[in-house]
């Protein structure tokens, strides 16, 4: 009996092995600590498979047993378990959040204090208003593992109270749909020319990796989100993940998208290409991901070896934005409405600009984009009248304590209380 090494992945003290078995279709996962020699007892059609594993040294000899699933479900966590004396364990939970709520912060706290070994955040190109978190507990012991991801939850529930973990099916479900996996399908996962291909069933899918060049973005600027709107008019789908981890004491960050492509036979474009044209930098860097580093995506930990990583991570913390898309989206269609009904000519530039009447530049801000406000009224305020629309309390009283800000001609702050008593109509006369 012949065995087909597919892939293998490293990540933290684990090796992942996965063999292929000739004239079976069925894949097999198993978990082993690095460096150590450990066994694994495999039963297929009454064939005894022993492993022996030291390094990239593989031995193989007919005794062992299988099993399909390589992880453990309990509840709010998924598990994963090491073969070896140590029985070291990798737990990953997620949850979701619809509104803003400063869940970074917590989960810096608790990465700090390696309670954590890492976190990672994944948007949602089509529905970036669904932010998804993703943690990772490592322990050799399943109640100090339980015992930490209580500490987490309650502290994030401390704060909002709506946050809810994913469980059971929908964790499952959750955790696999990152590389297009369906565990009641038949999904074979290929390697094609650097991209990744997965089948389910008559489905077939295509996913290409990009990582975003962090030293790229522009201090302050609001690209991240630029990216994701641009992405999402050009009618493509993927997510963008954020990697955070614990460096040499510092929190460390990688960016980078998965792209899913369903019609294999159609022509599409270059990604990479359009994307650094349009925003005039080498934003995009497309990554060959070889089929032994499959498990990277899934686990939504980092593609690179810190090549494209960074340990200022201020450029992403505004996250707010993306939290407040859908609050974004909401008023700018109110906005829009107002505007016909008060016989108002405009121009809708994009989610967050209007220009009204000829005359008057309306900026609309969810968030604290005080760089990308202040450019704006640096460039147009010699040519414009400014009205400016903080829909985001804290931002507007932050905004208003900027030295001089009230003194600017032509310009108008005004929040979201203000606006709705606000007469529209008076644009006509400026």
């Amino acid at each position: 009996m012949s065995i087909k090494i597919l892939f293998q992945f490293k990540i933290e003290d684990y090796s992942i092995l996965s063999i292929r078995i000739a004239g079976n279709k069925k894949k097999i996962n198993f978990y082993k600590y690095r460096y150590k020699i450990s066994k694994i007892k495999i039963y297929l059609k009454n064939v005894l498979v022993f492993i022996a594993y030291l390094k990239n040294y593989i031995v193989v000899s007919k005794k062992g047993k299988f099993r399909i699933l390589s992880y453990l479900i309990d509840k709010s966590l998924i598990y994963y378990k090491s073969i070896n004396k140590e029985k070291t364990i990798l737990a990953f939970a997620l949850f979701k959040l619809s509104g803003y709520y400063p869940a970074d912060i917590i989960l810096q706290d608790f990465l700090k204090r390696g309670l954590i070994i890492f976190y990672s955040i994944e948007i949602n190109i089509i529905k970036p208003d669904e932010i998804l978190y993703l943690l990772c507990i490592k322990s050799d012991n399943k109640g100090e593992i339980f015992k930490i991801f209580n500490s987490i939850s309650y502290k994030l529930n401390q704060v909002d109270q709506s946050i809810h973990f994913f469980k059971d099916e929908s964790l499952e479900k959750e955790f696999l749909k990152i590389l297009s996996i369906d565990n009641d399908k038949n999904s074979l996962v290929s390697e094609a020319l650097g991209s990744i291909q997965v089948k389910n069933d008559s489905t077939q899918k295509r996913l290409d990796f990009y990582v975003l060049n962090y030293d790229e973005i522009p201090e302050g600027d609001n690209l991240l989100y630029q990216f994701i709107n641009y992405v999402g008019n050009l009618k493509r789908f993927g997510y963008l993940i954020f990697n955070f981890q614990l460096i040499n004491d510092y929190i460390s960050a990688e960016i980078y998208f998965i792209e899913f492509i369903e019609d294999l036979k159609s022509q599409i474009s270059n990604l990479e290409f359009v994307v650094n044209e349009f925003f005039g930098i080498d934003l995009l860097c497309k990554l060959k991901l070889e089929i032994k580093g499959i498990f990277s995506p899934l686990f939504r930990y980092r593609l690179m070896k810190n090549n494209y990583a960074s340990q200022d991570i201020s450029k992403i913390q505004n996250l707010e934005y993306f939290y407040n898309y859908k609050y974004l989206l909401s008023f700018t269609d109110e906005f829009r409405e107002l505007l016909e009904a008060n016989s108002l000519e405009f121009h809708q530039f994009s989610q967050n600009l209007f220009f009204v009447e000829q005359t008057t530049l309306v900026i609309i801000l969810a968030t604290r984009q005080f760089k990308f406000l202040l450019n704006l009224i640096k460039k147009y305020r010699s040519k414009f009248y400014l009205l400016v629309i903080v829909l985001n309390s804290k931002g507007y009283y932050e905004l208003m304590k900027m030295e001089k800000i009230n003194t600017i001609p032509n310009l108008k702050i005004i929040n979201y209380e203000e606006f709705c008593q606000f007469d529209l109509k008076t644009i006509k006369n400026i």
